[in-house]
């Protein structure tokens, strides 16, 4: 069986590279942009902080076009951002442990 020519796997390497690089960044020359995490209340999250460690069932909340996911433990969930989003994290008893965006 003949041997493989180092520049089969050669060129195709550096082909794949070079389709990774962005092109020339915008403003000053080597700049980098920078990602800036939405507030982290953005959703209103500390504005129910009194409800932790108290009885989910006790409390309702929803809002007109605001998202909500209540998560209890051991619960499957999406790991899809979304800072508007009030996430109430319960325990095996149905109280809450925290409350958080996203």
């Amino acid at each position: 069986m003949p041997r493989p020519n180092l520049s089969t796997f050669i060129l195709p390497a550096a082909l794949a590279l070079a389709a990774c690089g962005g092109g020339a960044p915008d403003g000053p020359r080597g700049a980098q942009a920078v990602f800036t995490p939405a507030a982290s209340d953005s959703c209103g999250a500390t504005g129910y902080s009194d409800r932790i460690g108290k009885a989910q069932s006790a409390f309702d909340f929803s809002a007109p076009g605001r998202a909500v996911r209540i998560i209890g433990p051991d619960m499957a969930m999406t790991m899809d951002y979304n800072p508007a989003r009030l996430n109430v994290d319960t325990d095996g008893r149905g109280r809450i442990t925290r409350i958080w965006c996203g």
